[in-house]
């Protein structure tokens, strides 16, 4: 889904740095919908699987995999920010994509997992794990107490060892949490302009230095925002042809630059808590092929 530049760039400079949201006031997901977080299907015992005919661009080469998403509800402690033994701490989803991905040569395996806020939608923590036969690759970003704690090792010559601390803007995301945040978009409302600082997604097996959230030297500004920060916008209802059959769904598209977009498309029936149906990153893509409750630790 390719869009001329020079549109784009039109079409963003008409939106109004109020409609923008002026850095999202006080939280940018307040309007956010609670009938899908608030489901009493997430306290069955068992986890939402989700499974994705998807398709992965390693070093100019398409190759077709399966991909697996895991999200269940779980109590993170404020002491260690893995899943407490006491009940105590606060409650988060826990949304863990599963990529791996043949090769030619080895198999990479990318594992993304996200914590975040059921009631605030806050991205509070990530962990990315990557290996395949020329080494391991990990990275984890820690955001509990207002500060964003990171740190990462890869496997690459002059890279090795990195960490620091960054202090996140109130609309800060993590691109990887998206597929989960995103599905409490206020569809049914007025179409509303959502503007984010993002952590660009880390499912890379190099250093992804986050210096500069949401900005990089590859990309520019988007026209109409802020330094730094990616757009969310509604482009409304379709209805897909997946490997699980029709469906009925949402289409968001993010801008990371004004040549620079991704597709998300949630699904629209309430029953399936508007998991994500379908999308479209820079050289990925996932569509929906199989959706059950299971208890994937066992």
């Amino acid at each position: 889904m390719k869009t001329t530049p020079l549109i784009v760039c039109l079409a963003l400079m008409l939106l109004s740095p109020l409609a923008v949201a002026q850095d999202q006031a006080v939280d940018p997901f307040e309007g956010f919908t609670h009938a899908w977080r608030d489901h009493p299907v997430w306290y069955d015992g068992q986890a939402e699987c989700a499974v994705y005919d998807a398709v992965k661009t390693i070093y100019g080469v398409e190759h077709g995999y399966t991909a697996r998403a895991f999200t269940n509800k779980e109590i993170a402690s404020p002491k260690t920010f893995t899943k407490s033994d006491d009940n105590t701490g606060r409650r988060v989803f826990k949304h863990h994509v599963r990529d791996d991905i043949p090769t030619e040569s080895y198999t990479y395996h990318f594992s993304t997992m996200s914590y975040v806020g059921t009631e605030d939608l806050k991205s509070l923590k990530l962990d990315m794990g990557s290996q395949e036969d020329c080494g391991v690759t990990f990275k984890q970003y820690i955001n509990h107490t207002g500060k964003l704690r990171w740190r990462q090792h890869s496997y690459f010559p002059n890279e090795g060892e990195r960490s620091g601390e960054i202090a996140p803007k109130q609309h800060f995301a993590f691109q990887d949490a998206l597929t989960l945040i995103l599905r409490g978009y206020p569809f049914d409302a007025p179409p509303k302009t959502l503007e984010l600082q993002l952590l660009r997604s880390q499912r890379d097996v190099h250093l992804t230095l986050p210096d500069e959230l949401g900005s990089g030297e590859d990309s520019g500004a988007v026209p109409g925002a802020a330094s730094g920060v990616a757009i969310v916008e509604y482009r409304g209802e379709e209805t897909l042809k997946l490997p699980i059959g029709a469906v009925k769904s949402h289409h968001l598209v993010l801008w990371i630059a004004p040549d620079w977009q991704e597709h998300y498309w949630f699904a629209s029936d309430p029953d399936r808590l508007h998991v994500l149906a379908q999308y479209q990153g820079k050289g990925i893509s996932y569509r929906l092929k199989q959706l059950e409750r299971c208890a994937y630790w066992r």
